[in-house]
């Protein structure tokens, strides 16, 4: 099998895997079972990756990048940013940074629970104050009551978005599918 095909077979088991409406609400153990299971039945070839890769890939693909925001180098700046995170924290503080990079609308508490893995919106809100404490971010509202969240260290910040509106990313792969 050529690699360009297992590549192929490795992207199939990831597209079906984050595709499954529930993967969201999934512990990372589980997901990475599933993913393992995934490219057996495909037979991808070669080596697994470990789960401290996994873990990484899946904050990674949970962050849906295009392919000029990828290469930029303030997303490399956001990504040595994420290192310091623990690996369950990093999908959302990727997701925030991405908003930033590209002056997207800032995601609401329920997109940023979903992509905790958590219905929690307090528990979104916990996690924007945990990053405001270490630095990472500042968080003000606008005259709307709209939340912009400013990356100091990549110097960009989000649009204004509604911190109590739908989670918007979930429908948008909805649509998408």
């Amino acid at each position: 099998m050529t690699k360009l095909n297992a590549m192929r077979l490795l992207t199939r088991s990831w597209s079906s895997l984050l595709s499954d409406p529930d993967a969201s609400f999934r512990t990372v153990a589980v997901l990475y079972q599933d993913f393992l299971v995934r490219c057996r039945i495909r037979r991808v070839p070669g080596e697994t990756i470990d789960l401290p890769a996994f873990k990484r890939r899946l904050a990674m693909a949970r962050v849906d990048l295009d392919q000029e925001t990828a290469t930029s180098e303030t997303w490399q700046q956001a990504l040595a940013l994420s290192e310091s995170l623990t690996d369950d924290i990093q999908g959302v503080f990727l997701v925030l940074a991405q908003a930033a990079v590209t002056s997207a609308p800032c995601p609401s508490d329920l997109t940023l629970a979903r992509i905790y893995g958590s219905h929690s919106a307090s528990r979104a809100r916990r996690l924007l104050t945990y990053f405001e404490e270490r630095g990472l971010l500042v968080i003000r509202l606008d005259f709307r009551n709209n939340r912009v969240v400013a990356l100091p260290d990549l110097d960009c910040e989000t649009a204004p978005g509604d911190p109590n509106g739908p989670d918007n990313l979930a429908e948008d792969r909805s649509a998408a599918e």
